[in-house]
């Protein structure tokens, strides 16, 4: 019987102090850059988005993610910036850049992108990017995720 009042209050203190102090992980950037170069190059209609580059910012909450962009018709190449916000997918357990803003588009030979072209990017760019996965959080640790902070060099993830 002493074992018993023994193991509850054992589990009732380990659940006063989850509560009190909430479980973290963080995630390296180097892991979050390896994820996104697995998702790329990214092809849609005639473009293709390539060769990405990440860099996180903590005050503003963001991660800009910068690459190039390649048009089959007519045939163009360029670079490409654009602020995004990680957001966690419970069904996946997945976190997924969205809100995608678009902060560069420039042609690589200096020229201003015709209508066509840059109609296209801006809507590839879009919905190309949204919902990308740049990790997914290991199935032993739950679907459950309270928080993403980004931190200069990594993502914090508190349960």
């Amino acid at each position: 019987m002493f074992r018993f009042y023994k193991f509850f209050f054992a589990i009732a203190f380990l659940s006063l102090t989850h509560t009190a102090a909430a479980l973290s992980l963080s995630i390296p950037k180097s892991l979050i850059d390896l994820a996104v170069a697995k998702k790329f190059p990214k092809e849609k209609l005639t473009i293709t988005l390539d060769q990405p580059v990440t860099k996180f910012s903590k005050e503003r909450q963001k991660i800009e993610l910068c690459g190039t962009w390649t048009s089959k018709l007519p045939q163009r190449t360029g670079d490409f910036c654009v602020d995004t916000q990680p957001v966690w997918n419970k069904e996946k357990g997945d976190i997924e850049i969205s809100k995608v803003h678009i902060l560069k588009l420039t042609t690589a030979d200096g020229r201003e992108l015709s209508s066509a072209v840059s109609g296209t990017l801006n809507s590839t760019l879009l919905t190309l990017l949204d919902g990308t996965s740049v990790y997914h959080v290991p199935d032993m640790v739950g679907k459950r995720l309270d928080a993403i902070e980004i931190q200069e060099s990594s993502f914090k993830l508190i349960f």
